[in-house]
């Protein structure tokens, strides 16, 4: 039993309901990015389950990672820090319809920025709790 993948639909379901989170990432929202795409968009990562039964209750604290792409020039991470703060309107303190559980909260936790070679990149993590 785990709830991951009614959360990351969910999560995919608020991000891309939403116009203007998705209008700031050009539409490009993925699970699995195609190869060679524009810039910016937006990757659903990857997602740590653990158990957070309670009495009588089955439930789960999930983390799920969710990454920022935009292309290198003048505006450095601005551009992408302007995303990040769509996608918390979106998802932070939010609470989102599951098929077989009830979700408590979607919390932001935290974020990373990181320059690769030719992009930069934020790496986004939220707690979702469910039962």
């Amino acid at each position: 039993m785990s709830a991951t993948w009614e959360i990351q639909k969910a999560i995919y379901s608020a991000l891309s309901g939403n116009s203007t989170f998705m209008d700031a990432i050009g539409n490009r929202l993925y699970d699995e990015p195609p190869v060679n795409l524009a810039y910016p968009y937006t990757v659903i990562g990857d997602v740590t389950e653990i158990s957070d039964n309670r009495l009588y209750e089955t439930g789960f604290e999930d983390t799920i990672t969710l990454h920022i792409y935009t292309k290198p020039g003048s505006l450095g991470f601005k551009e992408a820090k302007q995303i990040l703060e769509k996608m918390n309107d979106v998802l932070n303190l939010k609470v989102f319809d599951l098929t077989s559980y009830t979700m408590l909260i979607c919390k932001f936790e935290n974020a990373m920025s990181f320059r690769d070679e030719d992009k930069r990149i934020i790496s986004v993590r939220y707690r979702v709790i469910a039962n």
